[in-house]
């Protein structure tokens, strides 16, 4: 229900419309830039109607990029949640674009455990808005705020909620991207039990706060995702997938059992640094009076893992090991069992005294009976195949060949490899168990001497199935995007078409990188022409991501040898980013690079000059980009060489080679 970062506001306090922060008592004017406060006696809107139909009552919550108002629809008497923008933001085209895209991503899903959306759009008088369930919960992180940390056996009961939202988010192409503790909301049902929603889908930002505060919080604009939570690969700026989410889970889960996050640094990016390279300290170390079944450890773990592959491959899989864990402890609880037994109704008469220990030990043989059916009988979901038990006797000894490499027991390794090889074979569609044993193989006999011919043949059965995995990609999106290419019948299903696409090219750029590496020309070509026909129709010529499909297309027609295609490409990119230089530099200096280069290879001197100067000037007032900084410099010592002027060249050449020096050490 609350944007990310979103703070608890009480209405006695007030707020700064400028920069958000709150106030108690008699202060009228905000500190930092003496804007007059708002409160309920000086909101615009608390009192007032909304779009006709929303009488407002109070404020909710407050964040970096709107306010939740509590209003109360005049006909229905529902009581819902309208989130509204900040003035300040609503001449921002990019904050516009992704307060559309969070509602549209909320209001394709209808699932239990995500926030609903009911309406959204812009009221006459150009307010963007949307309406939702009004949540009367606590936010998992209030909770563990409030109680230290949770129980693993309440916990669990969440975990499997959050999973079931996510698994439906996944399922039509939605990564949450911000998935963390504020934005699961746990409310209590009439039977006691607790009910999970997940909210805030699509936007990220980060606001000026100090500690582990600012690091849960996102600004519009700079950062997608919350640092504390966010996967290595999100920490690195490379395309993410469903699997990003998984890692947050994670995150969430550690830090929902111990009371604290896995990571947390000085800074959100020694945070980020800490994701990418170092590793979580035992939860069994953090709380070793948890007592926390060592399965449910496993499970977090490999949500954790560094390499996407390694992590579990669908949040599915994550919730049905869940149950599987549940199931299991179920089965060995005397507590939950005594209680079972004390819930029979009396018996009148009986005929014949039967002995508790007998009567304990059925419901335990119905359990445990119960348990091991579903973990060898149950086929699995329908994206990844395969019994519980078989699943998680691999990972167990994928674990053992892990700690066994680290031993140096080399033999011991291979042999525990070798059967988890064996189980990886004989389940699951995506062949993600197969590749993560066969890349630790990899390892194992590059490491092991004497062993150069089965490292070979390994690598080789790697090749393979990296290939037929990727065809199959490539065959999937062309698939989507002749899908999402046609014509919608109506304009909520081609806002629904729309963000289908928009949450795929990530996938799209990803695969056709992969094709171009294994030489796959004609499928990258054929998946490229078709990306682009759908972003120019969906999202428009002018837009970021049209440019980056128009980019790679042209290193594809290069590879081909169809350089009379790919000036046009290079020009439509580098008048995007030209239009947004202030928000991509780096992404301009970049376009302007390559299509110098172009013009220098196609010896058209007269283009290339002012194309690679404005390139280099551009790329000289970036900060933290040492790598465009060097393409830059290189592309124009080549130029100043072509043309003769070989001491500027060589002046530039050598500072490339400084620079590189700086950034390898």
């Amino acid at each position: 229900m609350e944007d990310e970062g979103t703070k608890k506001v009480s209405i006695e306090k007030k707020y700064c419309p400028q920069c958000f922060q709150q106030y108690e008592g008699f202060i009228e004017n905000c500190p930092q830039d003496q804007t007059v406060l708002r409160g309920p006696k000086n909101d615009p809107w608390i009192g007032k109607t909304f779009a006709d139909r929303y009488i407002i009552d109070s404020v909710l919550g407050l964040g970096g990029m709107s306010v939740v108002y509590k209003a109360k629809h005049k006909l229905m008497d529902r009581t819902v949640a309208i989130k509204m923008m900040h003035n300040v933001l609503k001449q921002d085209v990019t904050a516009l674009e992704r307060f559309k895209l969070e509602a549209q991503a909320a209001s394709s899903l209808s699932h239990q455990n995500v926030i609903t959306v009911y309406d959204f759009g812009v009221t006459p008088d150009g307010e963007p808005f949307f309406v939702m369930d009004c949540l009367e919960g606590e936010s998992l992180k209030d909770l563990i705020e409030r109680k230290g940390r949770i129980s693993y056996d309440r916990a669990l009961s969440i975990f499997k909620q959050i999973c079931e939202g996510l698994e439906a988010a996944h399922k039509r192409g939605i990564v949450h991207r911000d998935l963390k503790p504020a934005n699961v909301i746990v409310t209590k049902q009439d039977d006691g039990s607790e009910h999970v929603r997940l909210v805030d889908f699509g936007i990220a930002k980060m606001l000026k706060q100090d500690g582990r505060q600012q690091q849960q919080l996102t600004k519009t604009g700079e950062v997608f995702g919350s640092p504390i939570y966010m996967s290595p690969e999100q920490c690195l700026g490379k395309d993410i997938d469903a699997r990003s989410d998984i890692y947050a889970l994670g995150c969430l889960m550690y830090e929902t059992l111990s009371g604290e996050p896995p990571f947390l640094g000085s800074g959100f990016l020694e945070t980020m640094n800490m994701h990418v390279g170092d590793k979580a300290k035992p939860l069994t170390e953090v709380v070793p009076d948890a007592n926390l079944p060592a399965e449910l450890v496993e499970v977090i773990n490999r949500c954790m893992e560094k390499d996407p592959d390694a992590r579990f491959q669908s949040v599915g899989e994550v919730r049905d090991t869940l149950v599987y864990i549940t199931t299991a402890l179920l089965g060995s609880s005397r507590t939950h069992i005594s209680s079972i037994s004390a819930a029979r109704p009396p018996v009148a008469a009986p005929a014949k005294k039967v002995p508790v220990a007998t009567i304990v030990a059925s419901v335990f043989g119905l359990a445990f009976v119960g348990v091991i059916s579903f973990a060898t009988l149950w086929p699995g979901p329908e994206d990844d195949r395969g019994t519980l038990l078989n699943k998680i006797t691999w990972q167990m000894a994928l674990s053992d060949a892990d700690g066994a490499f680290k031993n140096k027991d080399y033999a011991g390794t291979e042999s525990k490899l070798i059967f988890a090889e064996s189980k990886a074979r004989t389940f699951g569609d995506n062949r993600a168990r197969l590749m993560a044993t066969l890349k630790a193989k990899s390892d194992l006999y590059d490491t092991w001497e004497g062993h150069a011919e089965a490292l070979e043949k390994t690598n080789l059965e790697i090749t393979s199935i990296e290939l037929s995995r990727v065809s199959a990609d490539a065959k999937m999106l062309g698939a989507m995007l002749d899908e999402v290419g046609a014509t919608a019948a109506s304009s909520v299903q081609e806002s629904q078409s729309q963000l289908r696409f928009e949450a795929q090219i990530p996938r799209i750029l990803s695969t056709a990188v992969k094709l171009a590496g294994r030489n796959m020309s004609i499928e990258e070509d054929a998946l490229l022409t078709k990306a682009l026909a759908v972003s120019k129709k969906k999202l428009g010529k002018d837009s970021v991501q049209t440019a980056r499909i128009s980019l790679l297309l042209s290193d594809c027609y290069s590879d081909q040898r169809r350089f009379d295609q790919m000036r046009p490409l290079l020009v439509a990119a580098v008048d995007v980013y030209r239009n947004k230089s202030d928000v991509y530099p780096a992404e301009y200096a970049k376009a302007l690079a390559k299509l110098g280069q172009f013009d220098v290879d196609r010896t058209d001197m007269a283009k290339a000059s002012p194309e690679l100067e404005e390139a280099l000037k551009v790329a000289r007032i970036l900060k933290g980009n040492p790598e465009v900084l060097i393409l830059c410099l290189r592309s124009n010592a080549d130029f100043l060489n072509q043309t003769g002027k070989k001491a500027e060249s060589e002046a530039l050449r050598k500072e490339a080679e400084a620079l590189e020096k700086q950034v390898r050490k």
